[in-house]
């Protein structure tokens, strides 16, 4: 859920660097929803029951990873979050994001 507030939030200040100066980060928030689940090479579907509580969370977690990693493929992994904040899918990101937090509020 974190990693989702992150991303769902409005850009924050950027420190010299171009970097997210917030904890969690923008890097934190990818690692947790990317890296630490298989969701970007399976489907979210197949957590229902562990971590996710029914279709329609795997849903809305599909399309937000799906539009993280394609402002992953377009920036590179190790690009600054100021180009990760500008990239053109970035609105698209937020919106899924507080779409999949509505989603999985209690």
């Amino acid at each position: 859920m974190s990693a989702l507030v992150v991303l769902a939030a409005e850009r924050p200040a950027l420190d010299g660097a171009g970097r997210d100066t917030r904890f969690p980060d923008l890097t934190n928030a990818v690692h947790w929803l990317v890296d630490d689940t298989p969701w970007d090479l399976v489907d979210p579907v197949t957590s229902v029951g562990t971590i996710l509580c029914n279709g329609d969370e795997a849903d809305v977690i599909r399309a937000v990873v799906a539009a993280v990693v394609a402002v992953s493929d377009r920036q590179g992994a190790v690009a600054s979050d100021a180009a990760w904040f500008g990239d053109r899918g970035w609105c698209e990101v937020r919106r899924l994001a507080a779409e999949a937090l509505t989603c999985l509020a209690p």
